[in-house]
């Protein structure tokens, strides 16, 4: 074989050694990157479960300290505290449902009150709040079911997720009687209320909101927890009074746990 002959097949066999390590290089990377994105999932999932876990027990411990009366009604104590589960320190803050927007019957401008207090632009919070209202009306001519749920605000035309999740910290379907449906000054007062309660405002900080939220037998109650580095939210809706376990209150809707965006303040 001539000398010319041997460097071309010598060429020939480090290119393919090159492109075998290159191979070899972006399959590692792609391993390590699947292992990457499954470990964080894993801690997400890890994340939500124990955020369930130890707010489901600080709900708990909060609602048994409303039920032995640690917190003055008559005054306008407003039900909240911190309570230590295990490694974690959970906030947690009991609002009155009566307190917030009732979207059955909210009327068109204290709807739009809502969507203003949930940092909605004017003309936006106008068109919102309209829809919702007329969304209703038309839900009634034809038969259907009013609002069930806060979520069912998905199927408003205009209101897309971004809007819901802006909104639901002022809304409610109350379990019971009639949350605030007409616009005024003790409405305003409520909704700055409810903007300072919000868990992306308040984070992990109790409220100085004065009395109004905590009155009432039916209760949204929020509990906040930093796992790593995310703030989690576990609610759920309760009203006073035995319910089927033997407890004196009943859990009437717990909502899915999910990271808030951090305090604002």
């Amino acid at each position: 074989m001539t000398g010319r002959g041997l460097q071309t097949q010598t060429g020939v066999a480090l290119a393919i050694v090159v492109w075998f390590i290159a191979g070899m290089s972006l399959l590692v990377a792609g391993i390590v990157l699947s292992a990457r994105s499954d470990t964080r999932l894993a801690q997400l999932h890890l994340g939500r479960a124990q955020a369930a876990a130890v707010g489901d027990g600080a709900i708990a411990l909060l609602l048994a300290d409303v039920m032995e009366g640690r917190f003055d009604e008559d005054a306008g104590a407003l039900p909240q505290g911190r309570y230590q589960l295990g490694e974690h320190v959970v906030t947690v803050l009991a609002i009155n449902q009566e307190v917030l927007v009732d979207i059955n019957n909210a009327t068109p401008r204290l709807m739009q009150d809502a969507f203003l207090a949930a940092g909605m632009g004017g003309d936006r919070a106008t068109v919102l709040g309209n829809a919702v209202v007329q969304w209703r009306r038309d839900a009634a001519r034809t038969g259907a079911r009013s609002f069930t749920t806060i979520e069912d605000l998905i199927a408003v035309p205009d209101l897309d997720r971004t809007a819901l999740d802006a909104v639901r910290d002022f809304v409610a379907v109350p379990e019971a009687g009639r949350g605030l449906f007409q616009s005024g000054g003790r409405a305003q007062r409520n909704l700055e209320m409810l903007r300072m309660a919000a868990p992306a405002m308040r984070g992990d900080a109790l409220v100085n909101a004065g009395g109004v939220a905590g009155r009432g037998r039916n209760l949204r109650v929020d509990a906040i927890v930093t796992i790593g580095d995310r703030p989690w939210l576990r609610r759920r809706w309760v009203s006073l009074g035995k319910g089927s376990n033997g407890l004196p209150w009943r859990v009437t809707r717990t909502e899915p746990v999910r990271i808030v965006p951090r305090h604002a303040g």
